[in-house]
């Protein structure tokens, strides 16, 4: 009941927001909020640690229930902490003053999941609504040596890592997707092909950066998916799997990004173009690709507006081989309120009657999501969130559109 009445409460305190805004709890709504600068926690302060070691930590949480439609009416409760860890000389130097010794660096990131994951497969759903629907356990997710490319051409990344790293979620990724809630919107394209380490999912890999120009940068991935599975297991996490033929994945990605002004205080991430290919020994293989860029439109401090998808020609492997999606984001709808967003985007995914059995023979699902992002300071934000799932496709058998609600608690230190 708590899960359920905080969820639904989300409705009430989305609708409230977007009606109107009179400035944050216990502002003094006459004073503008530059003239009330918030300091962030840092443990990386609190802890004194050395200019040679970054620490953080942060937590995540996305409680969700369907007040209406799907297969029965549910709530849920997932949550992720994340630990990670940098070594290296030059974190806190200018890049312009590096030596080759400051290029190094050591990457590590610990995640644990706990909650419900069954939640989507409860009310008839077949694509997560929840993006932190994992089997609960800790999770090993990076332990690599990189030498970033700093002014250079030249950027590596070797070691036990992800597709999309905290770090820098480079590959299979953009950034403006991380706003959103719905695992299909949130990254990574929807891209089913089985056994590639998504985050916090992980695999032996090495990557190369290039970087030829200072609009335009190069990636590629490699990926042994041989070893996905036992990293996973080697702290426990109850993934009962056991792959044969998973071989290797290679990933290919260009972007395109133009360095342009961004208005003061803006907290959106540059506008991006990107178009890239995966391809495994026996998984599948497939095309992405993405556009992120301003509008143009008065319609806050700063927006962007997005476009994106997905598509793979192998039916008989790839559960959901097609996705289309699009959305946009405003920063600062509100005057008083600068750093909150509003989110608002939409996905279709074809699902495929030709994979393994066992997955639904309905020809695709869609997700409509609205959410509001509240800055409360510059280490905690809450983010209610409303979906409407269309043609819910976890079954055989007809289900109802689901509405979900949700609050997305994230907190970094």
């Amino acid at each position: 009941m708590i899960l359920r009445g905080l969820a639904t409460g989300s409705l009430t305190l989305l609708l409230s927001l977007l009606l109107g805004s009179n400035g944050w709890a216990g502002e003094d709504s006459t004073t503008s909020p530059s003239e009330q600068p918030q300091q962030a926690f840092s443990l990386q302060e609190a802890l004194k640690l050395p200019d040679w070691l970054l620490f953080s930590i942060s937590y995540t949480a996305e409680p969700m229930a369907n007040p209406l439609g799907g297969a029965a009416q549910s709530s849920a409760w997932i949550q992720d902490t994340s630990l990670d860890l940098q070594l290296g000389t030059g974190l806190n130097r200018e890049i312009q003053d590096w030596n080759e010794q400051d290029h190094w660096h050591i990457n590590a990131n610990i995640n644990h999941v706990a909650g419900d994951v069954s939640y989507g497969t409860r009310i008839g759903a077949f694509l997560f609504p929840q993006t932190l629907a994992y089997p609960a356990g800790f999770y090993p997710t990076e332990l690599s040596l990189e030498r970033s490319a700093g002014e250079g051409w030249i950027g590596v990344r070797a070691g036990v890592i992800p597709i999309n790293g905290d770090f820098d979620g480079t590959l299979l990724s953009a950034p403006i997707l991380n706003n959103y809630v719905h695992s299909a919107l949130n990254n990574t394209y929807n891209i089913f092909a089985g056994n590639l380490p998504i985050s916090p999912f992980s695999s032996l890999a090495a990557r190369l950066d290039i970087h030829p120009h200072k609009d335009v940068d190069v990636y590629y991935g490699w990926f042994d998916l041989t070893t996905a599975i036992p990293i996973i297991q080697a702290f426990g996490a109850p993934v009962n799997i056991t792959p044969t033929k998973v071989g290797d994945a290679h990933i290919l990605q260009l972007n395109y990004s133009p360095k342009r002004h961004q208005p003061a205080g803006s907290v959106l991430p540059g506008e991006l173009f990107s178009i890239g290919g995966f391809t495994t020994d026996y998984q599948g293989e497939g095309l992405f690709g993405s556009a992120t860029w301003k509008s143009g439109l008065p319609l806050g401090l700063d927006d962007r507006v997005w476009i994106g998808g997905a598509y793979s020609p192998e039916f008989d492997l790839n559960q959901a081989p097609s996705f289309l999606g699009g959305g946009l984001v405003i920063q600062g709808v509100f005057p008083k309120r600068p750093q909150d967003l509003l989110i608002l985007g939409g996905g279709h995914a074809g699902l495929s009657a030709a994979a393994p059995p066992g997955y639904p023979n309905q020809p695709y699902e869609g997700v409509l999501e609205l959410g509001y992002r509240l800055q409360l300071n510059p280490n905690l934000n809450l983010q209610p969130t409303l979906q409407w799932i269309f043609n819910p496709s976890g079954r055989d058998i007809p289900t109802p559109g689901i509405l979900t609600t949700s609050v997305q608690i994230s907190l970094s230190l």
